[in-house]
């Protein structure tokens, strides 16, 4: 009986205006009992999930398809910032107390000067003074952190200037430069938490001041309590449950169609064979003949409506997504170069070699990630760049250009994931379940009925 009853996680429809955390946790509880604690948000974001469902398959979801992939590059640089801070030593940490919100003195209008600037640049100083106890003057600094500084400097990337995002929240003095990852942290600012960044978190106007009001005095990870505590409810409570409904539909959007067209021109060939021989001289067991029909068709069309193609279940298969289908030697190749991002910062190698070994940067190469270089290789998960749009990839205009039985007929790969393949089992079955109860139901509908003698 459960079975017949199964559901596989609801959609869960985006909130309007900023984020709102509350909305998503009454939503997603019948969601979360759908989904397997082997698919569970920590086991994606880890990459500890196979394929359809990786850490990679989750970026591809949210960029291209849910249009938020800002929440999780986020969420995945600050996880790493809050090691590489626990890693510094204590004399380094002691330069970005922990930020208390609720303590710190509230923004106050840019022509107003700060009342507690003056309290705040005495802890500071209280805190410099004891660094310099405790060991050298300078704050010891890698190399490799010294490289990013001075290519960001050269980099003609656009952002938004920092003290203009820190006036217009109100905040009239600059950040203290000499603390650990400062540079980093202004560089997140400028990506995400000022207004118009090109990867601008949904914040709404008085959690993004009280961040920037923090970051002003800290470099400290608690400095992003508020939006990471909002991005990572979101990731938890609606992008991964909507993610995990999407990896299930096994086929694309013309193949479910297609499908769908199938399973409604069974049922209609059923019926039709099914009223020819009502209304014949047949004996009535031959309407059992449109049973076959039915089953086909009620199974096709259930099915494909909770996106599973039983073609390409039976072979344990699934289309390749889009961007999934050219290697990145393919798109570079053919790729113009103004769809490249421009660079001033260095050759390609040295710019890597700088984002991998720095210090104070962050970057998940598909190397990193466990997945095949020429699946993934021009899909990096970096948590500094450009904003996430990309009609500009040469993907879109190749798979534009596919005939559409080809899109029918798509590249297929197999399902790796055993737990994905247990939900489609469930949907599976109960799209079969159904359609034998209703055939059955209808078999005995027109076998009861008497002859028409028409013919």
């Amino acid at each position: 009986m459960s079975l017949l009853l199964y559901k596989r996680p609801d959609y869960i429809a985006k909130s309007d205006g900023p984020l709102d955390v509350s909305s998503y946790k009454e939503r997603v509880e019948k969601s979360r009992k759908a989904i397997p604690s082997e698919l569970c948000f920590d086991y994606v974001v880890s990459n500890r999930a196979m394929p359809p469902c990786s850490l990679y398959d989750f970026m591809g979801y949210l960029l291209y398809i849910s249009h938020d992939a800002e929440n999780l590059q986020f969420y995945l640089w600050l996880q790493d910032y809050q090691r590489r801070f626990d890693a510094l030593p204590p004399s380094q940490q002691v330069l970005s107390p922990v930020s208390d919100q609720e303590m710190l003195p509230q923004p106050t209008g840019p022509m107003t000067a700060d009342p507690g600037s003056r309290a705040i640049d005495q802890s500071f100083e209280h805190a410099r003074v004891h660094q310099v106890d405790s060991g050298p003057t300078d704050v010891p600094v890698s190399l490799a952190y010294e490289q990013l500084k001075a290519s960001t400097s050269a980099c003609t990337v656009p952002q938004r200037p920092m003290d203009q995002a820190y006036t217009e929240s109100g905040l009239k003095w600059k950040p203290f430069t000499m603390q650990p990852f400062r540079n980093e942290v202004d560089r997140i600012v400028s990506h995400y938490i000022s207004p118009g960044a090109p990867r601008e978190l949904n914040l709404s106007f008085k959690n993004r001041n009280v961040c920037l009001h923090a970051l002003q005095h800290t470099t400290h990870p608690s400095a992003f309590d508020i939006p990471s505590k909002i991005v990572t409810e979101t990731l938890r409570s609606h992008s991964h449950p909507n993610f995990i409904r999407w990896s299930m539909v096994n086929g694309n959007t013309p193949r479910m169609i297609f499908g769908r067209a199938l399973g409604m021109l069974n049922i209609v060939f059923g019926f039709l064979i099914a009223f020819l021989l009502l209304f014949s001289l047949k004996p009535r067991w031959w309407r059992i003949f449109a049973a076959l029909a039915w089953f086909i068709g009620f199974g096709f069309l259930l099915a494909g409506s909770n996106g599973i193609c039983f073609v390409l279940y039976v072979t344990k298969d699934r289309h390749l997504r889009p961007w999934e289908q050219f290697s990145s030697s393919e798109l570079t190749l053919n790729s113009p170069k103004s769809s490249q991002p421009k660079r001033h910062c260095g050759s390609d190698e040295e710019s890597d070699q700088t984002t991998l070994a720095g210090s104070d940067s962050y970057s998940l190469s598909p190397s990193n990630r466990g997945e095949n270089p020429k699946m993934s290789s021009h899909f990096a998960i970096e948590a500094f760049g450009t904003a996430n749009s990309y009609g500009h990839e040469v993907w879109v205009e190749k798979y534009r250009a596919k005939m559409m039985i080809r899109k029918i007929f798509d590249t297929r790969v197999w399902v790796q994931n055993e737990h994905l393949r247990l939900m489609q089992d469930k949907v599976a079955l109960q799209s079969a379940l159904w359609s034998l109860i209703v055939t059955v139901l209808l078999t005995i509908l027109f076998v009861a009925l008497p002859n028409g003698h028409g013919y």
